[in-house]
């Protein structure tokens, strides 16, 4: 209204102009021409004005009437709507009175059915409770790889909402038997076995009850996350006999085979432990040196050895025969006393004594060095085990003492270098005082012999 209103006011001043400047026009020419009777143009503007006056106040009217038929169709909508707010009001009043009525009613069923069940619903709990337990241990033991199925009945049993019907009570009860009497027997099975190229293939399985499987006389490890099962990287020490009884037997034979009662994990850390040549290894440059002086001492040793041992038998046989050797001590002294009546007795003891000093370096070679090793083999020891600790503290230095394991290098290697020192210097101590003692007797053997003959002469 407000539009229309400005646009009739504009209209109204462009007449008004257009009449004033007419007007002008009208009275000049009135002037002018006072006779002539012809229409004027303010004379049509009025008429134009009025027609356009007219024609606008029709199209108002009709304006008029739409907004009021309109105005009475929202009214009805208004009214509808109203009309549905009430029926949904009384509608929400009569489900809310039907759902307490609902949750009174289940209140009273639960009830009634509580006391129906009485010791069934803890018989219920039970039963969940043994079936998860059951579910977890069968998961870590051997046997579940010939009755994989019975997982998933035992997981469903455990996580079931519902009471259990007779016969799941009757399966749960067989699985539990026959995991007890499995879990003492010794089976074979066919089983898919993980072999050292990576590679899945099918062996004849021997499972010691719980604690140990076998396939191709190789212990097999068992990994509970993946059901699967896998070669151990070596077998134990002294197990291969019981290995080799185990694949071969039958039923009712007597086997002594070693079983982990820990399922592996014993075997795991038998495994871990070094054998002879890395804990050799272990000692570095000091312990192989030690070795070496091991062996030479030992092969010095045993050539000495054989070389008095000969030479003591022969000269027991020539004193119980009177038969001497050439070049042997006793032949040398049977020929300074066959010239007893040439030399006189300084002469002879002297050509005796030279004799028996010429002897006695021949019986004692190479002791003297078998005592050096074992003297230095320990002192290597010692050097190894100061390299150690060296190591040692260098890795506490860079790493802390958080990681025992960083630690562990330098400290066998000190362990090491010395159990190796004291290990040579044992037996070549042993050695040398055998060949000492062995020399000195055959050098005793000579003199006594010498002395006796002096004597008789």
């Amino acid at each position: 209204m407000n539009n229309l209103h400005k646009h009739f006011s504009f209209i109204f001043l462009f007449f008004a102009i257009s009449l004033f400047a007419s007007f002008s026009l009208f009275a000049q020419e009135t002037s002018e021409n006072e006779i002539a009777n012809v229409p004027t143009e303010i004379e049509e503007l009025l008429e134009l004005v009025k027609s356009n006056t007219t024609l606008r106040s029709i199209e108002n009217k009709n304006r008029i009437n739409i907004f009021l038929k309109n105005k009475s169709n929202q009214q009805k909508l208004l009214n509808d709507a109203k009309w549905l707010l009430t029926k949904e009001k009384n509608r929400e009043k009569k489900l809310t009175k039907q759902f307490e009525d609902n949750d009174s009613k289940l209140s009273d069923l639960e009830e009634q059915l509580n006391l129906k069940i009485g010791t069934l619903g803890e018989l219920f709990g039970v039963v969940r409770q043994l079936s998860g337990d059951a579910k977890s241990n069968f998961n870590q033991s051997l046997t579940n790889l010939e009755y994989p199925d019975r997982i998933a009945f035992l997981g469903d049993l455990a996580e079931r909402k519902a009471l259990p019907t007779v016969n799941e009570l009757n399966s749960l009860w067989y699985e539990l038997l026959n995991e007890m009497n499995a879990s003492g027997k010794v089976s074979k099975f066919n089983y898919s076995v993980l072999n050292t190229s990576g590679e899945d293939e099918i062996f004849e399985v021997i499972r010691v009850g719980q604690f140990n499987s076998i396939a191709d006389r190789n212990y097999l490890r068992f990994i509970t996350e993946e059901q699967s099962l896998e070669f151990l990287s070596s077998n134990p020490p002294d197990t291969r006999s019981g290995l080799k009884g185990l694949s071969n037997f039958e039923d009712g034979d007597y086997v002594e085979f070693m079983i982990d009662p820990t399922r592996g994990s014993l075997l795991n850390l038998i495994l871990q432990n070094p054998s002879v040549i890395e804990r050799i290894n272990q000692g570095g440059i000091p312990g192989y040196i030690i070795l070496i002086i091991l062996f030479s001492g030992l092969g010095i040793g045993s050539f000495r050895f054989m070389f008095l041992y000969n030479s003591q038998k022969s000269l027991i046989e020539e004193l119980e025969t009177g038969n001497f050797q050439e070049g042997s001590p006793l032949k040398e002294i049977d020929n300074v006393l066959s010239q007893k009546d040439k030399l006189d007795q300084d002469q002879l003891e002297s050509k005796i004594e030279a004799i028996l000093s010429s002897t006695g370096p021949i019986y004692e070679k190479s002791i003297s060095t078998i005592k050096l090793l074992a003297a230095v083999a320990p002192l290597l020891g010692l050097l190894g085990t100061v390299i150690g600790m060296i190591s040692t503290f260098q890795a506490i230095t860079l790493f802390g003492t958080g990681d025992p394991k960083l630690m562990a290098d330098g400290i066998s290697q000190a362990l090491v270098t010395t159990m190796l020192g004291l290990i040579a210097a044992v037996p070549l101590l042993f050695v040398h005082n055998q060949l000492d003692t062995r020399s000195r007797e055959i050098i005793q053997i000579i003199e006594e012999e010498a002395i006796g003959k002096i004597a008789s002469k």
